[in-house]
Order: C-alpha cells, then sequence, then structure tokens
C-alpha cells in the first residue's frame, strides 16, 4: 500500500463525504481534493469539513473540484480515493469506472457503503484496483463516532488489508472492526434490526403511546445513548429504507420478518416526512408564538401529528435510581423482574439485541467486531456486556429461552463463571447508561 499522502473525497458536499475529509486531513495530514457535482457544492464540503473540526488550520488542504472537470486528474494524483456518493449501484458503479480508468497501481479505492456488496462495487477494477478496493464505512458524523467498519472481500490482499487497518487505527483514529462483505456488515445489520422492529411494535401499539411508547421504554436508561425511533429521525427514513430493504432482501435468518419496513413509514417518505433533515419525521418539533418548543409525534394510525402521549412506565424510576446509584446489576434485575406491557416489550428486545448479535458471529465478524460496531457505531451498550449483566452465559441462556429468542451456538462456545466482555480495557460500557 502507498503512503497515503493525497485523498480524492467523491460526494464531498455530503456530511459524510465533508466528515470524512475533515479526518483525512486534521489526523491524517492529507492534502484532500474535494469533488462534488458542482466546484461550488465541493467548496460547500470544505466549509462544513473545516466547520467539524472547528479549526481552520487545516483549511489550506483541501482543494475543491467538480466530477466533470477535475475527477480524473485528482485521482490519478490520489494515494486514496473515498467514495461517498448515493447509496445505489446506479450511481456507484459508473463513479467506479471512471476511477479506474483513472487510478495508479497501489493506491487504496473504498467506498463508505453502509451495506452494498463490496465484491460487486470491486467488480469495475483490474486485478490491482479489486486487491485493493475496500468498504471503508465510517460512522456519522465521524468526528464524534470514531467506528470504521473495515470490509474485505475475496479479491483483497491481506498484506493490504493489514496495512490499511494500520493507517485507519494509528493516523486517523478509528477503532477498526473487520467485517465480511455481507448485507449492512455488523453495525447496521444489528442496529437496523433493532430500530425496524421498534418500528413495527410502534405501530402494534400506538393506541397505548406508538412511537413514544416504545422510544420511551427504550431510552438512555437501558444502555443507549439515543432511543431507536429517534435514531431513525437522526438518520433520515429514507436511508434507513434503504438499509432494511437491503437487508430483508438478501439475507435469510432468524430475524428476517423484523426488516419489513411498517407501511406507515412508506407513506411518510412519500410525503416528504423524511426526518430531522427535513424538519419532521417520526418526531416534529415547532415553536410556539412565544419561542417555546413544542415537540409532537406520528400518529401511524391517524398519519398526522400530534402532542406527545403520557407514557408511565412503572418500573423506569427504580432503574434510573439503581443506575445513578451505579447499580447496574440492580437496574437488570429490574428489567428481569418487572411486571407489565412495557416490561415485556423490554425484554423482548434485550433479548433480540443479545441473539441477534451473536447469530452473526461469525459469518459476518468476531465478537470484539460485533461489540465494537454497537458500542462505537452506535454508543449501546455491547451484546457481551449485556451478558455478563444477565448473570453470565447460562443466565443469558435462560434469559433468551424465557424471550423465545433463537439461542446462538456461539454463545455455548463462551466461558462459563467469567466476564465475556470483548471490549474489556478498551471501554466502559457503563458511561452508556444514563440514569
Amino acid at each position: 500500500m502507498n503512503e497515503i499522502k493525497s485523498v480524492t473525497v467523491l460526494g464531498a458536499n455530503g456530511t459524510m463525504g465533508a466528515g470524512s475529509a475533515a479526518i483525512a486531513a486534521a489526523f491524517g495530514g492529507a492534502r484532500v481534493y474535494m469533488l462534488a457535482r458542482t466546484k461550488d457544492k465541493a467548496q460547500a464540503g470544505i466549509d462544513a469539513a473545516v466547520a467539524s473540526v472547528r479549526s481552520g488550520v487545516i483549511a489550506d488542504r483541501f482543494e475543491a473540484g467538480s466530477y466533470d472537470d477535475d475527477l480524473e486528474r485528482c485521482v490519478a494524483q490520489s494515494d486514496w480515493v473515498f467514495e461517498c456518493v448515493a447509496e445505489s449501484y446506479g450511481v456507484k458503479e459508473p463513479i467506479n469506472k471512471r476511477i479506474a480508468a483513472a487510478r495508479k497501481p497501489g493506491s487504496i479505492i473504498s467506498t463508505v457503503s453502509s451495506g452494498l456488496s463490496i465484491e460487486r462495487l470491486a467488480s469495475h477494477f483490474d486485478a490491482d484496483g479489486q486487491k485493493h478496493y475496500y468498504g471503508t464505512h465510517f460512522f456519522n458524523p465521524p468526528y464524534k463516532l470514531v467506528l470504521c467498519e473495515l470490509v474485505t472481500h475475496p479479491g483483497n490482499d491481506p498484506m493490504v488489508t493489514s496495512a490499511l487497518r494500520d493507517y485507519l487505527e494509528k493516523q486517523l483514529m478509528r477503532y477498526v472492526v473487520v467485517t465480511n462483505d455481507t448485507p449492512a456488515f455488523a453495525g447496521n445489520r444489528i442496529g437496523f434490526q433493532i430500530m425496524n422492529e421498534a418500528a413495527q411494535m410502534a405501530e402494534q401499539y400506538q393506541d397505548k403511546g406508538g412511537i413514544h411508547l416504545i422510544d420511551s421504554i427504550m431510552g438512555p436508561y437501558t444502555g443507549r445513548a439515543m432511543s431507536p425511533l429517534a435514531t431513525v429521525d437522526l438518520v433520515g427514513l429514507d436511508v434507513h429504507k434503504a438499509i432494511v430493504d437491503n437487508i430483508f432482501d438478501n439475507t435469510s435468518d432468524s430475524a428476517h420478518e423484523t426488516f419489513q419496513m411498517p407501511n406507515y413509514m412508506q407513506h411518510m417518505i412519500h410525503s416528504g416526512l423524511m426526518g430531522n433533515k427535513a424538519g419532521h419525521g417520526l418526531y416534529m418539533r415547532s415553536k410556539t408564538a412565544e419561542g417555546k418548543t413544542v415537540k409532537q409525534v406520528y400518529n401511524t394510525k391517524t398519519e398526522s401529528y400530534q402532542e406527545l402521549p403520557k407514557v408511565e412506565i412503572p418500573y423506569q424510576q427504580d432503574a434510573r435510581r439503581a443506575i445513578q446509584a451505579s447499580d447496574y446489576k440492580a437496574a437488570v434485575n429490574i428489567f428481569k423482574s418487572a411486571k407489565g406491557l412495557e416490561a415485556d416489550i423490554l425484554r423482548h428486545f434485550l433479548a433480540r439485541y443479545v441473539s441477534y448479535a451473536l447469530e452473526l458471529i461469525p459469518a459476518v465478524t468476531d465478537l470484539a467486531g460485533v461489540d465494537g460496531a454497537m458500542s462505537y457505531g452506535f454508543n449501546w451498550v455491547a451484546p457481551s456486556a449485556w451478558i455478563d449483566l444477565l448473570g453470565g452465559v447460562d443466565e443469558a441462556q435462560r434469559f433468551l429461552e424465557s424471550q423465545q429468542m433463537p439461542i446462538p451456538d456461539y454463545l455455548n462456545q463462551l466461558p462459563r463463571g467469567q466476564s465475556v466482555y470483548a471490549l474489556k480495557g478498551k471501554l466502559d460500557w457503563r458511561q452508556l447508561f444514563r440514569g
């Protein structure tokens, strides 16, 4: 692998393009060619990149250009071509053909795709290009979320993979999870399973609070920085659809039906209710004449916004107090023993999370991979930490059985009588609970 001194970012005006370019310039010290449909759009990406690191020091490391005028020249001069264009074969593949014709031997080409086939995208390159083609799935925003899924395919050279991993870890300060070339890789495969099943269940329980009910049950006190349906709004309903449709169409596993996107979300997309970037999605915020912010939630039956319904979760305050007292096992015992619909829903999702994450081992990645993807990419307490919190492997198995979840083969391969947390010494899972 060539030393990376120059980088071309395609899709520079997008959030991911700008954020990733900032990392390459600030941490990697690289010269970065920022390309978009127009030079003005590329300049907007540069402005966003500089703003994301809150320092003007890197501004002179960027050069703006357009696809039509500058792609071949910039690609030919670059040690790394980082493609961040729209999540579509129809958009990515024509760009790849142009990159293949212009790149210099030994240069890295990668895509930030969140789940498309890396082998298919690499097929437009010669043998050297395929050897150097990877998925480098940064998480958004890259300056705050340090995860990078490094996605390999059969044409890669292990020595190049190792060198690229070292660069991502040591120069760009990423937490690297190496995954196989499978739909949505590790983080999104697990995370969007929970998010989409939460969306399905919100429709099922609309009369009891719908979206707001599910998010209230699965809030930060359950070990995640943001509740799942608020996260859908953050990533965008159109992006959510692209990811879950890809998984639904190209996988067949124990959670397959939970990737069927609810019809109400499709209706929202058609109506332009895309989430935070559109100003309204599953939630909508507006200001009164007095300047007070009012938060409303989408009603899946009436297909309109309403005031947040009153949701009372009987065990929630006791669990929060236990977390505030740093007694996490007491909180988990509350989750395991509480009565009522809300507790049943929470237990279902806790069991699903552990069961499904471990089901992907080893086909997608290893235990450190699923743990790293969820903790560094989503800010969720890792699946193996939940095994410890549930009381160990045998107790975790009993818990999954009580929730009628599949028992992954990998669970029985874990050692009994000791912690199985894979990120020990790297990340303290306690910081991901919010009381």
